[in-house]
């Protein structure tokens, strides 16, 4: 199991053994496990579920370029970051009907942090603002629970005709 959980973010992964039964010869039962894995990763009430890899690569990139742009950056003159990305989520049941994650570069006494900011129907629910050494954490765990990710197993049944009899 893989957790890392700080100030609202969550990156969550574990695994499960599930049972399936299959017939060998002279219509002899097996027993055989596949490894199910769940990877979850939320912000505040954001949730990214069932390791959604365009959401999780769209989550790492922006942690990565943050940090590429943050190294390069820091010690020129002029050290602004441009960056600003949002994950939108159609949300139903809920007392709102949109909800948008942003990510966005900001700079203060010439300080570059990433600011994380939830949205729902354009009112901000959360919001926080990451050091260098966050970011880092945050996409060192991104990328672990990316990795862990594999890809569904699809069992397929040969289907024997029986010889047609004359």
């Amino acid at each position: 199991m893989l957790e890392f959980k700080y100030n609202g973010i969550e990156v969550k992964a574990f695994s499960r053994d599930e049972a399936y039964e299959y017939l060998i010869g002279e219509n002899r039962k097996r027993t055989g496990y596949d490894k199910i894995t769940t990877v979850q990763v939320s912000f505040w009430d954001f949730v990214i579920q069932d390791g959604d890899l365009y959401e999780l690569a769209f989550l790492k990139s922006v942690c990565t370029y943050f940090m590429q742009a943050y190294w390069k950056r820091s010690t020129k003159e002029d050290n602004r970051i441009l960056l600003e990305e949002s994950l939108p989520h159609e949300i139903e049941d809920q007392e709102y009907s949109t909800s948008t994650l942003w990510f966005t570069a900001r700079q203060k006494n010439k300080i570059n942090k990433l600011h994380v900011c939830l949205k729902n129907d354009d009112e901000i629910a959360n919001e926080i603002y990451l050091s260098g050494r966050e970011v880092i954490m945050l996409d060192v765990a991104l990328g672990k629970a990316i990795s862990i990710l594999k890809p569904e197993t699809i069992r397929t049944v040969p289907v024997v005709e029986k010889p047609k009899t004359p």
